[in-house]
This record gives C-alpha cells, structure tokens and sequence, in this order.
C-alpha cells in the first residue's frame, strides 16, 4: 500500500509539474511595461538638470501627469535637434517642451493641451517710475537690454523695425540680460517672463526687478509632442485628461510657484 501510494503522489506530482510548466510557456507571466523614453533639453525653468535630476515647471508636470496615469516613463537630456531627430526615426516616444509648427506634424502628434506658456515682458529695477500702458511707441527714449538672436514675438520685433525702439544693449544670455539691468547698464530688460522671473530668483534678484504689465506679446507656447512613429492615440487622449484636471484641482498652479513668483 505505502508503495502503491508513493507511486501514485510521483505520477501525479509530476504531471502536475508538466501541466504547470506548459501553462507558463502558454501564459507567460506578466512583465512590467517597458517605461516610455521622452527626451528633452536644458532651458530653465522649464527643463534642467540639478545634482543629476531632471527638475523644472516642464519637468515636473509631466512627471505628475505620468504618475496620474501610471505610466512608468523615463527623461533624458540633449539638444532639442537630436531630439527631433529621434522622434522622426520613433527612438522616443515624446518630447518636451515643442513648440508648434506645421511642418512637425509629418513626425509629430500634439495632444490638444499646452504644457507650459510663457509671455514676453518688460522688466525694470525695483526703483523705476517707468510705466507701460501698451504703447511701446512711448518707451522709445530708453534703451532695451535684450538677448542676442532670440525672438520677442511680432510686437517688439515691429518696434524694432519701425523705429519706435532705437537704442538695445545685447547679452549673451537672459541670465546676463537681468544681471547687466539690475547693474543699470540700460533702463529695461525684455524676455520670457517665466525665465527672467526664475533667473531674478536664482541669482538672488528677485526683489530686485519688477516686471511692468500688460505682457508685450505671447512668446513660448509649448506641448508634450508624441512620435507618430508609435500608437500614441488612446494616451494621448488620457494625457489631456489629466492635465485638465491638473489644472481645475490647482497642481498645475503649483507646480509653477515652485520655480517663480506668479
């Protein structure tokens, strides 16, 4: 009987073993999704890199947004053309912050919700009387620091062109735009409002400078874009979602008094 019955558990032990083998190579079992690789560059305070972490307005929402949709996700750093590069050829899955432009729809799909907006303003010294109504016809008699080769947007480029602002003082950087203002080397700065008020902030000038309103035009307005070389569709979907959300409960607010004054 003993024999019968350790001959019977081997059998059955056994198949048992055989069965439970060829359900593992029929139902393998579930592996954790590969993370999504998204690429951007270095312009702070959107984007930068901090004691080897990815930090930033830009940074930060989309990690809050993947988290919300648990999608594990990745971020890597380079220059924005390697960038694009990569989402022509589908090596990402998205990039960050894109601006919009026609001709990147061939390789890029964009959600409906910006990721982050940036207006183009002036900025004085604390002390400065000088007011802006809207006119920048009657800022004329001052010199504007501004940085070299960027773009203000259609307003003070026609100012510029029309004559209505005669005198600049060019800088390498906004950085060094701010920097060469609060040292009175001319009477107003002109830049990307989100990254002048986050330059004031880290250089220690952020009571040092005021910024005169109304804005002078929409400058940066950017997205999360997806590769069109990978299916995207149904998370782009979801990704809007969430940022409307982030929005209404007031993270997206937030997220932006982390690196500025707004």
């Amino acid at each position: 009987m003993n024999y019968l019955h350790a001959l019977l558990n081997n059998f059955y032990g056994n198949a048992g073993l055989r069965l439970l083998s060829l359900v593992l190579l029929v139902f393998p079992p579930a592996q954790a999704a590969a993370p999504l690789q998204l690429v951007t560059a270095a312009l702070p305070p959107f984007s930068f890199e901090e004691h080897g972490l990815a930090r930033g307005i830009a940074v930060d929402l989309v990690k809050e947004a993947f988290l919300r949709l648990k999608v594990p996700i990745s971020i890597v750093f380079m220059p924005m053309t390697r960038a694009q590069t990569m989402m022509s050829s589908g090596s990402a899955d998205a990039v960050f912050p894109l601006a919009f432009k026609e001709e990147r729809l061939a390789y890029i799909s964009y959600p409906h919700e910006k990721l982050v907006e940036d207006r183009i303003s002036f900025f004085v010294r604390q002390d400065s009387d000088i007011r802006f109504e809207g006119d920048i016809g009657k800022l004329g008699q001052y010199t504007f620091g501004v940085e070299r080769g960027a773009v203000y947007g259609s307003n003070f480029t026609q100012a510029l062109l029309t004559g209505q602002i005669r005198k600049t003082d060019e800088a390498a950087t906004q950085a060094q735009n701010l920097a060469k203002l609060v040292g009175k080397r001319f009477d107003i700065a002109v830049g990307p409002r989100l990254v002048m008020q986050y330059s004031a902030e880290v250089s220690g000038n952020g009571n040092a400078v005021k910024e005169l309103k109304p804005s002078v035009d929409l400058g940066l307005v950017a997205y999360l874009g997806f590769s069109r070389q990978r299916d995207h569709a149904a998370l782009i979907a979801r990704y809007d979602k969430v940022m409307q959300d982030m929005r209404k409960d007031g993270t997206y607010d937030r997220i932006l008094r982390t690196y500025t004054r707004r």
